[in-house]
């Protein structure tokens, strides 16, 4: 008789349970001379999560088996062959076809009905003791980060973390990256944008060798206390080498409120749609910029992207439109809304659910979730009682109404998420009607702040296609959809 033995081994059944590839190769094929074996091949993964069917000495094994090379299969525990039940019995099922008896050394295997409904339950009971690890492993994390210790794998720019030993130190290269960019930034007048824009110049590679340095990343750098040795996990902070003095630290602080002040304060060319337009043709946020054209500097919008690292730099030739005409066009839309606020409720509405009342789509979709839970206990009750002829098709069904379910229930959460608010909205149209008939008696006297405020309110979204006559003015040729959200709160009157 021929036989095979299939071994698996990871880090981490080493360290929890002793198991080896010499241990388990020695035992196993010991037990398959005993059984009657004059030839035993061997079959091996190593360092392999079990959790997974693509492993190439499983996939050998497998393949030996349907052409017949062996007739008994020798394993240390079902963990070994996977670490799922579904995975284990879809393997299970596949070997018995091809008429190869199975042999666990640490469970007793019993091809009847009773055996087999005990070893889908112990694949059940081995699966929950699983997430029972996981949890207390998270558990354990928190508990180590109190201690002072580094719970999980540290990456941050400018240090190396040696996960034997636990301890964090200095990248030698990157920590002279991380110390000039806080010096740059607090000694001479560059911003975040143009440090990324420096490093770049100078070929400074990123952490991950990859791609280029973006001023968001700059800024992250520049406000993370594990630069002064303080790193956060979870709330808690853990000591770590400091790269950058206090000093310093604090100097960057305060020189990032300042720009954030100054950035926020900043009205001289003040654009009412900043933060809501985005240009339908190349998926870029609109911003606003004061431009030279024809000689003459004009408010305009454009997708284009100056910054650092941006992926998407914009429509190409260069897109700009009137900041006035579109400001207007938005603003008279607003002023429509305001006389006809019961339209503002329904373009609302609209925009959340459609026209249709969530409800009946919520009770179609209880009926079919219903059906998809009948139809999987009607499946595991076939797999409980070992009618398992058909297991690859039994498999492939359970996926499938898992996959269906999923989707049911996403479905389900965006619907009863549009119901609340579509029930918000109806208690706010009294209040939506109040805060026009407040706001028009005043509409002309309102100061740009008022106004911004305004459009915040009432506008979800501004989407802009089309190039427009360059140099023109108006927007000839440009097309602007102006989508309406729920008034949030009211605007001072």
């Amino acid at each position: 008789m021929r036989a095979a033995v299939y071994i698996r081994v990871s880090t981490d059944d080493q360290v929890k349970h002793g198991y080896s590839l010499a241990e388990q190769r020695e035992a196993c094929c010991s037990r398959a001379r005993i059984l009657g074996a004059q030839e035993v091949t061997v079959f091996s993964d190593e360092g392999i999560s079990g959790s997974t069917l693509e492993r190439p000495g499983l996939n050998e094994m497998r393949e030996a088996a349907r052409e017949g090379r062996f007739q008994l299969l020798v394993v240390r525990d079902p963990d070994r062959l996977s670490r799922k039940l579904a995975h284990q019995l879809l393997i299970t099922d596949e070997l018995e076809k091809c008429g190869i008896k199975l042999e666990f050394l640490d469970f007793d295997w019993k091809d009847t009905p009773e055996g087999r409904l005990f070893y889908s339950i112990r694949g059940a009971i081995a699966e929950y003791e699983r997430e029972k690890i996981r949890d207390r492993m998270g558990r354990g994390k928190e508990q180590k980060a109190r201690q002072g210790g580094i719970p999980i794998n540290f990456d941050v720019f400018g240090y190396q973390y040696d996960p034997e030993t636990g301890k964090v130190s200095y990248l030698e290269h990157e920590k002279k990256v991380v110390v000039d960019i806080f010096n740059w930034f607090t000694s001479e007048d560059i911003g975040a944008n143009g440090i990324a824009k420096r490093l770049n110049e100078n070929g400074i590679p990123t952490r991950r060798r990859a791609g280029r340095w973006h001023r968001q990343v700059v800024k992250q750098i520049l406000a993370n206390t594990v630069y002064i040795g303080l790193w956060r996990f979870k709330g808690m902070y853990i000591k770590v080498p400091p790269i950058i003095d206090e000093n310093t630290f604090y100097r960057a602080q305060e020189k990032l409120k300042e720009v954030r002040r100054l950035y926020a304060g900043k009205q001289k060319h003040g654009y009412l749609l900043s933060g809501l337009i985005t240009c339908a043709d190349c998926g870029n946020t609109m911003t606003g910029a004061y431009a030279r054209w024809w000689g003459k500097r004009e408010r305009r919008y454009t997708c284009n992207k100056t910054c650092q690292g941006y992926k998407n730099e914009g429509c190409r030739p260069v897109k700009y439109i009137l900041a006035d005409a579109l400001e207007e066009a938005v603003w008279n839309q607003i002023q429509t809304w305001l006389m006809d606020p019961d339209r503002l409720a329904r373009e609302a509405m609209g925009q959340i659910v459609g026209q249709n009342d969530p409800r009946e789509q919520i009770m179609v979709i209880n009926k079919h979730l219903a059906s998809i839970e009948k139809g999987q206990e009607a499946l595991i009750d076939v797999i409980a009682k070992g009618y398992l002829d058909h297991m690859d098709s039994i498999e492939k069904k359970l996926a499938e109404l898992k996959r269906r379910k999923e989707k049911l229930e996403k479905r389900k959460e965006e619907l009863l998420l549009a119901y609340r608010q579509r029930e918000e909205l109806f208690a706010k149209i009294d209040e939506i009607r109040e805060i026009s008939e407040s706001i028009l008696r005043r509409l002309d006297d309102l100061a740009f702040t008022e106004k911004r405020s305004l459009v915040r309110a009432l506008v979800k979204q501004v989407i802009v296609s089309g190039r427009g006559v360059p140099g023109g003015n108006g927007l000839r040729f440009i097309n602007v959809t102006v989508l309406a959200k729920i008034p949030e709160q009211k605007i001072s009157s």
